[in-house]
């Protein structure tokens, strides 16, 4: 019981003492509240931004020192300067005409002779009349089109690159294929080169495979992704010019390499017969060997054929009459 009680006295004691706390602090808020200010309206005797200032009279004056007794004066009239965008536009098109003439028709801008680089076998005065530069203004000039001009006109021009600088100067430097054999058909001579590319042959080349063709070869298959689009196809396939090359070493010296379209590749011995190896690109090892085994046979038995055909490896034959 005792302790209820002290429990309830100590609640009582709290309560009073928020109860105090709470009518002293409204006490303090009505002691702190201002009094409200009374605005202040504007009116000729206040001003918010200071004190009234003093209008001041200015007067006003006109002076005729200048002007003749008994005149009054005028404004003077100026001429009023206007800029014609016409007559501008029209004179600047007249100059740019002037000078677009004098660049196409003045004698220190026309090309005279091409200076050619690169070549070995084309002369120079060939590929200038390919060109046909001469008395050619330079601005009309388009290098791209000079090079495809000459790529297609000559087959043994590899690569071709034109330059021009001014005043008229034009630089053509050239990379000319290879020939590797000479290919003969039909009363016409060409050169090949190892891609397999025909074109004309224009001087005389010692140490050149010599083939005399009874026909024309079938055309190879050509992979167009590879090559350019201005590059001629091949006339015959590259592994055939790898093989005759290979094949040249096996072959007496000065001896003419003979094609048939029905054969295949051969020769004629100078021992009085003629070897047929039909596709040389295919086991020319093989053939070859085989071939020299078969002539030490044929000294051997003393046999004098007309005819050696090892088109086939595998199963080859000689004739001895025709």
């Amino acid at each position: 019981m005792n302790e209820e009680k002290n429990l309830s006295r100590a609640a009582i004691v709290r309560q009073r003492r928020a109860e105090r706390q709470a009518q002293e602090a409204k006490e303090a808020l009505k002691r702190s509240v201002l009094k409200p200010v009374v605005p202040i309206r504007p009116s000729e005797k206040t001003s918010f931004i200071g004190t009234k200032k003093r209008k001041v009279k200015i007067r006003s004056y006109e002076a005729t020192a200048f002007a003749p007794a008994g005149e009054a004066l005028h404004p003077l009239d100026l001429p009023k300067i206007r800029f014609e965008w016409r007559a501008a536009t029209a004179a600047f098109a007249i100059f740019l005409s002037v000078a677009i003439y004098l660049l196409f028709t003045s004698p220190t801008f026309m090309v005279t002779t091409p200076q050619i680089s690169g070549n070995q076998y084309l002369s120079a005065k060939t590929l200038n009349e390919t060109l046909a530069l001469s008395g050619k203004t330079i601005f009309t000039l388009v290098p791209a089109e000079l090079e495809r001009e000459l790529l297609i006109a000559h087959p043994g021009l590899a690569d071709v690159e034109v330059s021009l600088s001014l005043p008229n100067v034009a630089s053509v430097t050239v990379r000319e294929r290879q020939p590797a054999l000479i290919w003969q058909q039909d009363g016409r001579v060409a050169w090949i080169d190892t891609e397999g590319v025909a074109f004309r042959a224009t001087s005389q080349v010692d140490g050149l495979i010599a083939v005399t063709a009874l026909g024309s070869p079938p055309a190879p298959l050509v992979d167009t992704s590879a090559r350019s689009e201005l590059a001629p196809p091949p006339y015959i396939a590259p592994e055939t010019v790898i093989a005759l090359q290979s094949l040249i070493a096996n072959v007496p010296p000065g001896t003419p390499i003979i094609y048939d379209p029905e054969t295949g590749l051969g020769w004629t011995d100078p021992r009085g017969w003629t070897v047929q190896l039909g596709d040389i690109t295919e086991e020319i090892g093989l053939k070859l060997r085989l071939y020299e085994t078969i002539v030490s046979w044929f000294e051997e038995n003393n046999i004098h054929p007309i005819l050696v055909n090892l088109e086939y490896p595998h199963a080859p034959y000689y004739r001895t009459e025709p």
